[in-house]
C-alpha cells in the first residue's frame, strides 16, 4: 500500500502549495514599495521579512528535494554543461523574443516588466531585490521546479516527461501575456531541467539560473538608472 507521501494526489498538492508559497515573498516587497518615500523603517522591516520568507522556502524546498531525490549524491559541477545550457537558453530565448515582438509587438515579457517596476524606487529595496533575484530566487526555483518536481513524477529514466513537466509548471509560475511569452519560460525551464537531469547535480542548473538572472537584472538596472 502506498504511503501518503507516495500518493500522486499528495505530491500534486505539495507542488501546488510550493507554487503558492513562492509567490508570497514578493508581497512584502510591494508593501515596502508603498512605504518607500514615507517610512524607511517600514521598508527595512518588510525587506527583512522578504529575505526571511525566501530563506524559509529554500530550506523547505531543499528538505523536500532531498526526500524525493531519485538521482543520489550530487555528481559534481560540470562547467561545460553550464556554459552549453546557458548558451542554449540565450539562443532559444532570443529566437522566441523575436517572434514575441513580431507577433505581439512586445519587447519584454510581462514578468520582466513586473520585475523592472520594483527597481529604482528605493536603494534598500533595489539592493535586496536584486540580491534575491540573482541568488535566492534561482536557488529556490531550482529546488522546487527541478529538484523537487522532476523527482516527484515519472521514473528516473523518463527524462523527457520530466523535462516537459518542469518547463510547463515553471512557466505557469511566471507572468505571461501571450502563448509566445509562456513558451519562453517553458523553454527556459526545460533547458534547466535537461541540464539538471543530465548532470545529476542541482548545482549546475542553479549556476545557469544565477548567470541568466544576473545578466537580466543588470539590463533592467541599466533601464531604470
Amino acid at each position: 500500500m502506498k504511503t501518503i507521501k507516495q500518493s500522486w494526489i499528495f505530491r500534486v498538492i505539495l507542488i501546488a502549495v510550493m507554487l503558492i508559497a513562492i509567490e508570497i515573498p514578493p508581497i512584502a516587497v510591494k508593501f515596502a514599495l508603498h512605504y518607500a518615500k514615507t517610512n524607511q523603517l517600514a521598508v527595512y522591516g518588510f525587506m527583512a521579512l522578504f529575505i526571511c520568507l525566501m530563506l524559509v522556502i529554500i530550506w523547505w524546498a531543499r528538505r523536500t528535494y532531498e526526500s524525493y531525490n531519485q538521482l543520489g549524491k550530487p555528481a559534481g559541477i560540470k562547467v561545460g554543461q553550464i556554459i552549453g545550457g546557458y548558451l542554449a537558453i540565450i539562443i532559444g530565448m532570443d529566437i522566441l523574443s523575436y517572434f514575441n515582438q513580431l507577433l505581439y509587438h512586445q519587447t519584454e515579457t510581462a514578468n520582466n516588466a513586473a520585475l523592472g517596476s520594483m527597481l529604482g524606487h528605493n536603494e534598500v529595496i533595489t539592493v535586496v531585490f536584486v540580491f534575491s533575484a540573482v541568488i535566492l530566487s534561482p536557488i529556490a526555483e531550482e529546488l522546487i521546479f527541478r529538484g523537487t518536481l522532476t523527482n516527484m513524477f515519472f521514473k528516473r529514466g523518463n527524462i523527457w516527461p520530466k523535462v516537459i513537466l518542469s518547463g510547463i509548471v515553471f512557466s505557469a509560475g511566471h507572468m505571461s501575456s501571450n502563448p509566445i511569452s509562456f513558451l519562453m519560460y517553458a523553454y527556459m525551464g526545460m533547458a534547466l531541467a535537461f541540464v539538471y537531469l543530465r548532470t545529476a547535480d542541482i548545482r549546475n542548473s542553479i549556476a545557469i539560473h544565477i548567470i541568466n538572472n544576473a545578466i537580466a537584472m543588470y539590463i533592467l538596472l541599466m533601464q531604470v538608472s
